[in-house]
């Protein structure tokens, strides 16, 4: 004769299956939070390493007759500077016509980095071809209060968000040894701990030095 469960013991298996739930339920929550704050630092750290591959690239290449640096007292949000430069390029630069003859670059374009003012900022790359290339002059009008998208669309050219949740772009540019200091900082409020502490932000930054390699 088979024997049925008693209810103490039916109220003890569901007492330990209930136990087992909080427990499982304990784990996936703490791995999810894990998760979440690494998928928080590596798009930060992204943003950063694609952000300062293509400066790095751009500035590089350009004209120190022709770089223009804003680094002004209004362009600072919570104490962070928002700075921006404007470097000479070239639209193509593997054209055997973006050269002279002694193959000193024919610049036609102008390439923008700079921080937005609203908390958080982005970095925004925009590019700018206004009349009268090869250029040998710096871009005029590049100022504090330049907003670039207001730049009618006939003069032809391109946004990219390149970063979010941007704190600092900090920039120093010596000419004497045409070397641009650039400082990037982003930071990003993040969730819980796997132990259910609060992190408060999650902080990634860099700070390098460029040789302009033209004239």
């Amino acid at each position: 004769m088979r024997r049925a469960f008693s209810l103490m013991e039916l109220v003890l298996a569901m007492a330990l299956f209930g136990i087992l739930n909080v427990m499982i339920f304990g784990l996936l929550q703490s791995g999810s939070r894990s998760f979440s704050i690494g998928m928080s630092r590596s798009s930060l750290q992204g943003d950063l390493n694609r952000s300062l591959a293509r400066l790095q690239g751009e500035i590089r290449r350009s004209s120190a007759s022709l770089l223009s640096v804003v680094a002004d007292p209004s362009r600072v949000v919570d104490g962070c500077r928002r700075d921006g430069v404007c470097a000479s390029s070239l639209s193509d630069w593997r054209a055997n016509s973006s050269y002279s003859p002694n193959l000193t670059p024919l610049w036609d374009e102008y390439v923008v980095y700079y921080a937005t003012m609203q908390q958080p900022g982005q970095l925004i790359r925009q590019t700018y071809r206004p009349a009268g290339s090869p250029f040998t002059q710096p871009m005029t009008g590049f100022t504090p209060a330049t907003h670039m998208t207001d730049i009618p669309a006939n003069h032809g050219f391109s946004t990219v968000v390149l970063a979010h949740h941007l704190e600092e772009f900090r920039l120093r540019y010596d000419g004497g040894s045409n070397i641009l200091e650039v400082q990037l900082l982003l930071r990003r409020r993040a969730g819980l701990t796997p132990e259910g502490r609060r992190v408060n932000e999650e902080r990634v930054q860099a700070h390098c030095q460029l040789r302009l390699s033209n004239p």
